[in-house]
């Protein structure tokens, strides 16, 4: 009697693991049980460099969903991302590929637009903003811009210890 007893609260306590198993894989992985209510749309950008599928889509800085899909479309990358039926974007917004702080996660930033303009359609597209900083261009730019004021500075430097050799002199 006593080992049944044992038996059903080993069962009892594996059916609680697989079910705390399961509730945490879900909240982790963000899975979406059923269809999602809302819309798809699409933006392309010259350059998609740092973002990945579930990188986050803010609206006006409050998130509002992730990057769904993104694909090379006739040298551009397209990014299709999902809207909650609750925002509205209008015909006049505007996509950006921004990062949290300096290295950090890139997103999509979409300015919503103006609300006299007619609303974007399921699957329509927003229009590229300014176009996406990369980094390493700007490095190697900077990296330019060093040495081009090391080669100012240099003859500066030589005319300055030669005014100072000629001060201690006199």
């Amino acid at each position: 009697m006593k080992n049944k007893r044992s038996e059903v609260w080993v069962g009892i306590f594996v059916v609680v693991g697989i079910i705390l198993l399961i509730l945490m894989t879900v909240k982790i992985e963000k899975f979406r049980i059923g269809k999602e209510v809302g819309y798809l749309l699409n933006i392309y950008f010259d350059s998609a460099s740092g973002l990945d599928r579930s990188s986050p889509v803010r609206v006006a800085g409050v998130r509002v969903g992730n990057v769904e899909k993104i694909a090379l479309e006739q040298g551009k990358a397209r990014i299709t991302f999902h809207l909650p039926s609750n925002v509205i974007l209008y015909k006049d917004a505007k996509a950006y590929i921004k990062s949290e702080g300096f290295l950090g996660e890139k997103y999509v930033e979409v300015s919503p637009g103006t609300p006299g303009y007619p609303k974007l359609e399921p699957n329509g597209v927003v229009e590229q903003g300014a176009s996406p900083v990369d980094m390493e261009q700007f490095l190697s730019q900077v990296g330019a811009i060093r040495e081009d004021i090391k080669d100012i500075t240099k003859p500066l430097g030589d005319v300055l210890k030669a005014v100072d050799r000629k001060k201690s002199r006199g």
